[in-house]
């Protein structure tokens, strides 16, 4: 039996305008078999119908750039943690993930491939991950957690060693990563705001080690996405002809020319540093002496990254293919990540339908996965339902409350939609009147 889902607006994920007025998703065996006008969709004597009058249907968000693990923020706690006990608590980091409306992303550092296999056979809720493993660094720089006293720390030490210099060293670490099972690989072309010793103007991986990155991930038909923050980074990125540039956001004018001309990505996360401060702002743990620095580079960062905002803005004019990330950590924008799309509205001027595309049909092209990210017949039935119209206000999706519903391989993983519909009904009304909630699990 087909499921189908109705709704006032759908959303389709790639260029054209919404679909209004009586519109819906029928789903069959995990995909979707009709996506439109109810007009348009031949009867079916057996189907569950789910009504959502004033909802949106969009496909489910793909965030290109989290990472989807935990870990101990001071030195003191991460000695004192098990590895054990950082996988099960990122467990909740997934399924929050994933009631925000994330139903794939790409984990920049720290997942593994059992992850993405326990989330591939439902034994733990949360996206579908495409993994990168490591994030790979070389000595000293953002990826590795070196201190002056002479400690190295592993982020995560349930990974093998990220770290890796010159051209020799780069190449055999990039092959034992994907022969790991890696996605895709990242490295750090330029230093971060999280790092132990080094600072996010700094350069890191040269052009000819990134180089070889590049080509033995093309040799295994993946690619290389760069953290890059200063314009010397990305340049270096783009030269050695990396698929995405992370953050980025210091790009110059050459850079934008060179990513025009060499169809890269671009991957911005702009809510990450704003979000960062005003959270600080709030949890005083998090102005700790020994976060101190951290805050100081971001007071920079956000000041470099509003005077950068009309060069970013030219880049989108000129056609900078855009994918949707947020760097979602641990602590930060944890289901909260569709927050990024006002960031992408406000700051690089882009539409909310473009912004929604960017999250969507875009970050499935630039993930380089066909059969997510679009609500079109034969897809993977992938989708969500949010309370009222992102086009009008987009900041509605930056609530987790208002994703009322997500559906992930036309499995529905969360349903508020009760709730919310008592709610508006006011006293009285019974779970059971919602048209189609049998097909809803209790």
């Amino acid at each position: 039996m087909a499921d189908l889902f109705i709704a006032s607006q759908l959303i389709r994920g790639v260029g054209d305008e919404p679909l209004g007025g009586s519109v819906g998703i029928r789903v069959e065996q995990g995909r979707i078999a009709f996506a439109g006008p109810l007009t348009s969709m031949r009867r079916e004597p057996r189907v569950k119908v789910v009504e959502m009058e004033g909802y949106t249907l969009l496909p489910g968000i793909i965030d290109a750039h989290l990472h989807a693990t935990w870990r101990a923020r001071d030195v003191r706690r991460q000695l004192q943690t098990t590895s054990s006990y950082s996988i099960i608590k990122s467990l909740s980091i997934l399924k929050e993930t994933l009631f925000a409306g994330v139903t794939s992303a790409r984990d920049m550092g720290g997942a593994d491939a059992g992850f993405r296999l326990a989330l591939q056979e439902g034994i733990i809720p949360g996206p579908r991950l495409f993994v990168s493993i490591l994030m790979i660094s070389p000595t000293g720089g953002h990826g590795d957690h070196f201190f002056p006293s002479g400690v190295r720390l592993a982020k995560r030490p349930w990974l093998p060693s990220n770290i890796a210099d010159g051209v020799d060293g780069v190449r055999r670490l990039v092959r034992e990563t994907l022969s790991l099972g890696a996605d895709f690989i990242k490295l750090c072309a330029s230093g971060g705001i999280t790092s132990a010793g080094d600072d996010f103007e700094d350069e890191q991986f040269s052009v000819e080690e990134m180089a070889v990155a590049v080509r033995e991930a093309a040799g295994r038909k993946k690619h290389v996405a760069a953290h890059a923050e200063n314009a010397a980074s990305v340049r270096n990125a783009l030269a050695a002809g990396v698929h995405s540039i992370e953050h980025g956001w210091f790009m110059d004018e050459e850079s934008v020319d060179s990513m025009v001309r060499r169809k890269t990505w671009w991957v911005p996360t702009l809510a990450l540093v704003d979000q960062s401060l005003k959270f600080r702002a709030k949890n005083a743990q998090w102005s700790q002496a020994q976060l101190a620095d951290e805050a100081k580079a971001e007071v920079r960062i956000l000041a470099r990254q509003k005077e950068s905002i009309p060069l970013w803005r030219e880049a989108i004019r000129r056609g900078v293919r855009i994918a949707f990330g947020t760097d979602q950590s641990h602590r930060l924008l944890t289901g909260r990540n569709l927050v990024e799309l006002e960031y992408m509205v406000d700051w690089l001027g882009m539409s909310p339908l473009q912004a929604v595309n960017s999250a969507t049909g875009e970050a499935a092209r630039c993930i380089g996965v066909s059969d997510i990210g679009v609500l079109e017949e034969g897809r993977r039935a992938d989708f969500i339902a949010v309370q009222g119209d992102p086009l009008r206000d987009i900041r509605i999706l930056g609530d987790p409350e208002n994703v009322r519903l997500v559906v992930k391989d036309g499995v529905v993983v969360k349903n508020t939609l009760a709730a919310a519909q008592r709610q508006s009904a006011g006293p009285g009304f019974e779970d059971e009147s919602l048209p189609g909630s049998s097909i809803f699990p209790s």
